[in-house]
């Protein structure tokens, strides 16, 4: 009996470690590491950003290095009655300095979780004053911190 309940939790552990690696689990308030060397996301967009939804609440956005089909973008909106965590993978290599091109967001978690709908592909444009522009979005976002800082 008490073999199989070892047995049990090796296996437990065993998945659970899978999961973190494949990049699961992973909550809205894990810091993010430093950038890769040789990812395709121009040095410009990385960080941790900000906007405030008039009334509505906050949209923190996290750019971290990465190659096209990989993970690039973790999105945290939250307003008063909800908070809602996507993340997206880089779509395409940009030209140069960019815009950056995301694939369509996917909803990793949320509360209420009927709420959170994924959304469709984007693509984000540094502007000249140092801003992050989302396409279709009349949001602003300000640079909190660099890859890995923490503003909570």
């Amino acid at each position: 009996m008490l073999v199989a309940v070892a047995l049990i939790v090796v296996l437990g552990a065993g998945g659970t470690l899978f999961t973190l690696l494949r990049g699961g689990g992973v909550s809205d308030t894990a810091t993010v590491g430093p950038a890769s060397a040789g990812g395709d996301v121009p040095e410009g967009y990385l960080g941790r950003w900000e906007a405030r939804v008039d009334g509505a609440g906050t949209h923190r956005l996290t750019l971290t290095q990465g190659r096209v089909g990989e993970r690039v973008l973790t999105l945290v909106a939250d307003r008063a009655d909800q908070h809602c965590v996507y993340a997206a993978s880089l779509a395409r290599k940009p030209d140069g300095e960019g815009p950056l091109r995301l694939t369509a967001t996917t909803v990793t978690s949320g509360a209420p979780l009927s709420s959170c709908a994924p959304g469709t592909p984007t693509t984000l444009t540094l502007s000249p004053d140092g801003h992050l522009k989302r396409a279709g979005s009349a949001l602003t976002y300000s640079r909190v911190g660099p890859v890995g800082s923490r503003t909570e």
